[in-house]
């Protein structure tokens, strides 16, 4: 018995040599250096136009008022060294707060009794 032909066979093969045509060409294109200039450019291109969308975006929130990008991680650095810092401070007077417990976190440190009460609500 002889097996029918394989209609797959014939695109497979296809594929085959012109994806092996396309790596052959490709890879020509892109000793040249031309393409290289090419690719170059196209980044320099890129590059400008992101720089110029960025000074667009600072100025049109300069002109509402609004912090930039930059601008917002420098405070969230500012705001975070703040914080260690408090922390450190926090940390030197529980050590040295006599009738503390050293284990005792900041935040479950005993506080004082609450003996005023709010004002009534008039009916």
């Amino acid at each position: 018995m002889t097996t029918p032909p394989d209609p797959g066979a014939f695109f497979r093969e296809m594929l085959g040599q012109w994806e092996q045509m396309a790596n052959q060409f490709g890879g020509q294109v892109m000793k040249s250096g031309e393409f290289s200039r090419v690719m170059q450019g196209a980044s320099s291109a890129t590059m400008t136009a992101q720089a110029a969308a960025h000074q667009m975006m600072d100025k049109a929130l300069a002109a509402a008022n609004m912090p930039s990008r930059s601008e917002v991680e420098d405070l969230s650095a500012r705001v975070r060294r703040i914080e260690e810092s408090v922390g450190r401070i926090e940390a030197l007077l529980m050590a040295q707060a006599p009738g503390v417990p050293q284990g005792i976190a900041p935040s479950e440190r005993p506080r004082p009794k609450r003996t005023r009460k709010p004002p009534e609500k008039p009916a």
